[in-house]
């Protein structure tokens, strides 16, 4: 499982603090964006923190190279959101990733 949110910063000097979509609805505030990595179980993995004004979708690349070639796993099952798994990137990661088929979506309620 993969996930990205932000964070608002207070003070200055922090280099990856920038202005972005700010989920925090803090307008004027500098922040930052992290990806979480987690297992199967939910169990948090690795963690990367972006600057502020870095696209949900945009961090995915890196997290797929760092699971593949970094930890040498081939065959993952990734669970994101729409933020993350755009259309535009599905596309984009058809060819790299072999067996990635389609995306669904999954509402309760």
């Amino acid at each position: 499982m993969y996930d990205v949110t932000s964070t608002y910063l207070e003070g200055n000097g922090f280099e990856l603090g920038k202005y972005g979509y700010n989920r925090d609805n803090k307008k004027g505030k500098t922040q930052i964006v992290f990806g979480l990595l987690c297992s199967a179980k939910g169990c948090p993995i690795a963690v990367e923190v972006f600057e502020g004004n870095t696209s949900d979708c945009a961090t995915l690349s890196g997290q797929i190279e760092k699971v593949r070639k970094g930890w040498g796993i081939e065959n993952v099952v990734w669970v994101s959101d729409r933020g993350i798994l755009t259309n535009s990137k599905i596309k984009e990661l058809v060819k790299p990733i072999e067996g990635l088929v389609e995306h669904q979506f999954c509402f309760e309620g």
